[in-house]
Parts: structure tokens; C-alpha cells; sequence
């Protein structure tokens, strides 16, 4: 993430003039220890800022003409004036070398508008939000107060705090975020090879690591979802999505479509308010895997092709499984979350 980025380099400078402080060294290193190009880059600015001391020890900069200008605003009257005069001017001195050495560091690492005020601004600190492997988090609160629903194998990246013109997470799986308003600072969510901004709406994400599409549902607002590495030129990099409409981004081509979205169960996950509408039973098997986390086999390919209509509001996965075995005369064996349905063998 790119806030990520710029905080390892606030703290670099910090470290190279002399201001980090204990946690900020301790953070810095653990970021050194992540990667070789991390370490090679804090080895480039320590000896360039290196470079830009002996610089300035060679007095190769007009010193006396910068104090000219400090002096000409002080207009002694005492002679005691002198020597606080005389402190002023080393201490002024010591300063100038000091930010000019922290300009040299932000020019190297192409931060400068970032750097010039960084003595005032804290780092951001990042945390997670990791959910299990058959476990969903229903409801967490962001630093802003947009609330979160975690799919299960799903982990959530923020800031503790929420800094600048811009509410920036990443997510790695599948969340519903229901974003509170705020027209001056964005909501954006980085997911997988997708960007996703918004002010404030609720919407679906799933961006599972080695799945073959990302895909994004709005619930209520509007959604802007951004294609990061869009190949042909000819594609679509950016949808808007409105109530009722799907993006999806697959991942192999790099390409960005818009569509009605078909699948009223896409938040049956978080709900379990399901609603089949005459769908094969292979794909209502899929859905009561997904939302109830069981396995569920059948032992006949041709009963996949039976056809469903019904609707559960929140009914346990052990009922369900016994109305869809009653409505088709079938068996249904199984414990541990590992299910079985079979054709019903006549009586001998």
C-alpha cells in the first residue's frame, strides 16, 4: 500500500537527522528485515546524506550571508543583546543545516510535499482484522465508523487512525462495508488487482488470493471500481456500479466488466437469508457450502441437475438439507459438517 511506502520513509528521515524515536527505530528495523530493496535503499539515502554533511562541513555555502538575513530582523539596543544575538545565530546556523539535510532526504526519496511538514504528523500505525477458517465476523467498527462484515480466510489492513484526504484499507477475501458518508474524504478499498472508491454506500467484495475474478456488488450508493493492470488499451479500466449491479475483474486477461447481478444469495454468507428460484442443486449445494461452511456430496451426478425453489431465513444448515431431502425423496447421511445426498433405493 502506498501509506505504507510513505511511512517507512518518514521514518528513515527521521532516523537519518536524528529524530526517531525508540518505537520509530524499532519499526524501522522490522521494515529493513522484510526485503533486500528495503535495506538497499536505506544504505543509498544514509550515504547520500552522507555525502551532503561533508557538503556543508566544507563550508561551501555561504553561511555569513544566511546570518545577514537572520540579523537584519534583529535591531540590537544593549549590548546585552550581543550574546543572545551570538546564540541565535549558531542555534539559527545548526537549523539551517539540519532541514537543509532533511530537504536532501525527501528530494532522494521523491517525498518533498510529504516531508515538509512531517515534524508535526505521527506515523500511521496499521492493523488487521483476520477471520478463521469457518469463522465470519459480523460487524466491526473502522477508526471512521464505517462498519465491516469479515467473510471467513478473509484478513482486513487499516490504519488505527485515518489521516489526509483519503480513508484507504486493503482486503484480502470477502467483506461488506457499509461506509459512512463523508464527501470530503473518500473510502478506498485496494482489492487484489482492483481499486474500489466510494463516499459512503454498502457493497460486497471478494477478493480471494488465487481466485480467477474479482468481484464487487453494491447493496445501496454508488461505487467506482478501477482496474489496477489493465492490458488492452480497448478494455474497460474503471465501472461505475449502482444498487443491484456487479464488477467483475478477471484476473488472467485483466479486464473489467459491469453487469446485472443475477445472484440474490451474494450476502447469504452474512444473512443466511437464502432464496432459490428453481436453480440446479448444484448450485444450491455451492451456496449452503459457502454460507454454512459444511461439504455436502452427491453420490448420483444426475441429481445436481434436479431443479430448487425455495427460501430459509436464517434456518440451521441441518434443516435446510432435510427439507431439500424431503422435496426429493432423497437420503441424507452424514455428520461433522459432512454431508451426503443420495437417490432413494426402493424397497426389495
Amino acid at each position: 500500500m502506498e501509506n505504507i511506502e510513505n511511512q517507512a520513509r518518514e521514518l528513515m528521515a527521521k532516523q537519518l537527522v536524528g529524530e526517531a524515536s525508540d518505537r520509530e527505530k524499532a519499526e524501522l528495523e522490522a521494515w529493513l528485515e522484510q526485503a533486500e530493496e528495503n535495506r538497499a535503499e536505506w544504505e543509498e539515502s544514509r550515504k547520500m546524506l552522507s555525502k551532503v554533511d561533508s557538503y556543508y562541513q566544507e563550508k561551501r555555502f555561504d553561511t555569513n550571508a544566511a546570518w545577514k538575513n537572520v540579523h537584519a530582523q534583529f535591531v540590537p539596543t544593549k549590548k546585552g543583546t550581543v550574546v543572545s544575538l551570538q546564540k541565535k545565530r549558531k542555534e539559527g546556523i545548526a537549523t539551517f543545516y539540519k532541514y537543509a539535510a532533511i530537504l536532501v532526504v525527501a528530494l532522494l526519496l521523491g517525498s518533498v510535499g510529504y516531508y515538509i511538514g512531517f515534524r508535526n504528523q505521527i506515523p500511521a500505525v496499521y492493523s488487521e482484522v483476520i477471520s478463521g477458517e469457518n469463522q465470519v465476523l459480523q460487524q466491526y467498527v473502522l477508526p471512521d465508523g464505517s462498519v465491516i462484515a469479515l467473510n471467513s480466510n478473509s484478513k482486513l489492513t487499516f490504519p488505527k487512525k485515518f489521516k489526509g484526504d483519503v480513508r484507504e484499507v486493503s482486503i484480502e477475501g470477502e467483506a461488506f462495508f457499509d461506509v459512512k458518508p463523508n464527501p470530503e474524504k473518500p473510502f478506498v478499498i485496494n482489492a487484489g488487482e482492483t481499486q474500489v472508491k466510494v463516499l459512503g454506500t454498502s457493497f460486497n467484495v471478494s477478493a480471494y488470493p488465487g481466485d480467477e475474478t474479482v468481484e464487487v456488488i453494491v447493496e445501496t450508493g454508488k461505487v467506482q471500481v478501477i482496474g489496477k493492470s489493465t492490458e488492452k488499451q480497448t478494455e474497460t479500466a474503471e465501472v461505475f456500479l449502482i444498487p443491484g449491479e456487479k464488477g467483475t475483474f478477471f484476473t488472467q486477461n485483466k479486464t473489467l466488466e459491469k453487469s446485472v447481478n443475477a445472484d440474490p444469495n451474494f450476502l447469504s454468507w452474512k444473512t443466511h437469508d437464502l432464496i432459490f428460484n428453481k436453480v440446479p442443486l448444484s448450485e444450491v449445494i455451492r451456496c449452503l457450502e459457502k454460507t454454512y461452511h459444511i461439504t455436502v456430496d452427491v453420490a448420483e451426478p444426475e441429481l445436481n441437475d434436479l431443479l430448487y425453489e425455495g427460501h430459509f431465513d436464517r434456518k440451521p444448515a441441518d434443516f435446510v438439507l432435510d427439507v431439500i431431502r424431503l422435496t426429493f425423496n432423497l437420503e441424507l447421511t452424514g455428520e461433522n459438517e459432512h454431508y451426503t445426498l443420495s437417490g432413494r433405493k426402493n424397497d426389495q
